[in-house]
């Protein structure tokens, strides 16, 4: 379950950062400035809800293949209720996912699992960087659909969105209004030139 819930994870990820419209509402995320902890929280509601749902439909399509072949007899080891691999994962590098503190894994390990290095790189502003590094805990999912970037050594990055555009997100009220302003404006725009 773990590795489907990766999977919807990079899947929801990827289709954020390809498609206009889900991209404005996931902008919100990148649209921070500076990496901190907090920034995981710098989310809109509804690009949540929309990660959320891509990861229900996929592990409800799993669950329901495991228990077809397997039977109801799904168990996995888990401390207070949370599957140990994300319990792990939690309790060691995802806060370093978004912090100023780089922490690069060795090149081959790199290829397996997802670094706060290479998530800062996903986050960078270079055009280089752009669309690379959609994995949450792995990083094949990116090896395998040729989205992976592995640093070499440590890069200064600058973060946010380009051309100024994160000025836009400077308070919570445009955190939660400006992807509907943006989906409007290109929607009268689209309009205007039919």
């Amino acid at each position: 379950m773990a590795l489907v819930g990766d999977f919807a994870y990079y899947c929801y990820h990827y289709l954020a950062h390809r498609n206009s419209f889900f991209w404005e509402f996931h902008k919100v995320h990148h649209s921070a400035d500076v990496l901190t902890p907090m920034t995981v929280y710098r989310s809109h509601p509804l690009d949540l809800l929309l990660s959320m749902s891509a990861a229900t439909v996929m592990l409800g399509f799993a669950t329901g293949i495991w228990v077809y072949l397997f039977g109801n007899q799904v168990s996995y080891l888990s401390i207070y209720g949370v599957n140990w691999e994300i319990f792990l994962f939690y309790l060691t590098v995802a806060n370093l996912r978004h912090s100023h503190i780089w922490l690069n894994y060795p090149h081959g390990v790199s290829h397996v699992l997802m670094s706060p290095a290479q998530h800062h790189i996903h986050h960078s502003v270079e055009p280089k960087h752009h669309d690379k590094n959609f994995g949450y805990i792995l990083s094949f999912w990116d090896w395998i659909f040729g989205t992976l970037y592995v640093p070499q050594s440590y890069e200064k990055l600058d973060f946010g969105l380009s051309d100024g555009e994160s000025s836009l997100f400077n308070n919570p009220i445009n955190l939660l209004v400006q992807p509907f302003k943006s989906i409007w404006q290109s929607y009268n725009q689209k309009i205007s030139r039919e």
